[in-house]
């Protein structure tokens, strides 16, 4: 099997892309769970977990991310 390529046609992109300024500014983080470190996203009136499915201020024994205030 042959292929035709020249020395000038490229089969990589060798461009790199350049964020814009408004992706680089910074934001506050997201918020994580005292659980399981996921992300806490609100579905509603109730904010919880997308791992491990507990309310946004759960806090047990077990939990191993509990944030300081």
């Amino acid at each position: 099997m042959y292929i035709n390529v020249s020395r000038s046609q490229s089969l990589i992109n060798k461009k790199r892309f350049i964020k814009s300024s408004q992706s680089l500014a910074k934001s506050e983080p997201s918020p994580r769970c005292n659980h399981c470190g996921g992300l806490v996203r609100p579905s509603g009136e109730i904010s919880s977990c997308i791992m491990c499915s507990r309310m946004s201020g759960h806090q047990c024994d077990n939990c191993a991310y509990i944030q300081s205030a």
